[in-house]
């Protein structure tokens, strides 16, 4: 048995102090990252705060509106605000670790979820500190083999959390992914490993997740609802599973892929914020992540080395499986979006299509460490037992650069 699963299981409500200790020093973490990044005026929080939302409040709530269609994170802050009556900064700071504990507790029940559906017995401490490790991996950042132009460049991470909207979004991408686990699961008729619900519930549940996602950063429904197609559309092997499936599946996706057009359709069309612009551009290859990052493939190894690393040990188990299956797919669907997607005018070095694919690399990294989990509890042979290990420091050097990034976002001066 490997250290770091137990036999143990899980106890009375005192047992889950751990994971509540995670909480908490996450709640901490993000709380200093909002009231050290508001008074900059460069900062996603600094114009969310008092552009957007000064916006979003005015005497035209239309207007408001189509200033910021995605308004999820804005709500809530507002509810703080006005309800609550908390000033705007602790308001800010409040909603951003509501949203970021969200993603932390998802991530818990996701773990207990696949161990219990792969039988491993895994401790409270250890499915605590595998879902912190996954709220807070940064990408590897070394001075010396910079592959961006500064630290918070060129190298993205699924863990942005100087964007409040991105963060917003995250917890219901991943219910969406694990949704459609599910889904797939269903179909091949075997049971869910997560949600356990049938077909019917689970695509209205998958429904719902996805608007929200919408309302709070339409750029994952633009990158999962492409992979998820293609996926089923390769599945599809007859009538029975297009009308059973495929179609269903596209039913459930159409409200958010309404609120999509209708929000480009208020950026762009009727003078929002993207005045700008004249809306999406194709541009030649890697164009704009050129403009972040002066070694590409470099920036991809720090950012995902631990799932390129599990597709060279795994590759055959990892791709048969579907949560493999669905993270792949993301990502690549995220990356040709990054590659080759702008926007005319000064947006175009705004980068804005690079965000689908940094929920791609979260979709990546959660199918990855799920699937290493799983390689763990096979684990026999001496050599196999190497290979776990080295995933397991790959894991922790980026939780040390999780750790890092804390520390300066946070306004902390010195180095670990």
């Amino acid at each position: 048995m490997n250290p770091s699963i137990s036999d143990k299981k899980t106890g009375p409500v005192s047992d889950r102090l751990p994971i509540l200790g995670f909480a908490l020093l996450l709640s901490y973490f993000m709380y200093r990252i909002v009231m050290h990044a508001l008074p900059e005026e460069l900062t996603d929080y600094n114009g969310h705060v008092y552009v957007y939302l000064a916006t979003f409040t005015g005497g035209n709530p239309l207007r408001g509106w189509m200033m910021s269609p995605y308004f999820l994170w804005h709500s809530v802050t507002l509810f703080f605000r006005m309800v609550l009556k908390l000033p705007i900064e602790e308001s800010a700071a409040a909603s951003s670790c509501l949203f970021y504990l969200a993603s932390y507790f998802i991530t818990v029940f996701m773990t207990e979820k696949w161990c219990a559906h792969k039988g491993i017995r895994a401790s409270v401490v250890f499915t605590g500190f595998f879902s912190f490790a996954m709220t807070m991996i940064q990408p590897i950042w070394i001075p010396f083999l910079d592959a961006g132009v500064s630290r918070a460049l060129g190298v993205f991470s699924f863990n942005p959390l100087y964007s409040p909207t991105h963060m917003a979004a995250r917890p219901f991408a991943l219910l969406c992914f694990m949704l459609v686990a599910d889904l797939f699961e269903i179909e091949g008729g075997s049971k869910p490993a997560f949600f356990g619900l049938n077909k019917k519930k689970t695509l209205i549940l998958l429904a719902i997740a996805l608007f929200i996602s919408a309302t709070a950063k339409p750029v994952f429904a633009e990158m999962f609802i492409p992979a998820v197609g293609i996926l089923m559309l390769f599945r599809c092997r007859s009538v029975k599973y297009l009308k059973e499936y495929l179609i269903p599946a596209f039913v459930s996706a159409l409200p958010t892929v309404v609120y999509i057009f209708v929000m480009y359709f208020l950026f762009v069309k009727l003078g929002g914020s993207y005045v700008d612009t004249e809306g999406v551009v194709i541009t030649s290859f890697l164009q704009v992540w050129s403009n972040f990052s002066e070694n590409i493939p470099l920036s991809m190894l720090f950012m995902m080395s631990f799932p390129i690393y599990i597709l060279v040990i795994d590759c055959k188990n990892y791709l048969a499986s579907n949560t493999g299956k669905l993270g792949t797919v993301s990502f690549i669907i995220g990356f040709l979006e990054a590659a080759f997607l702008g926007e005319s005018g000064e947006k175009l070095l705004h980068g804005n299509f690079i965000w689908p694919m940094m929920f791609g690399i979260l979709l990546l990294w959660a199918s990855a460490m799920l699937h290493f989990l799983a390689m763990e509890k096979k684990t026999s042979s001496g050599f196999a037992r190497v290979l776990i290990f080295i995933g397991w420091i790959l894991i922790l050097i980026h939780v040390h650069y999780g750790f890092q990034y804390f520390f300066e976002a946070g306004g902390w001066n010195f180095m670990i």
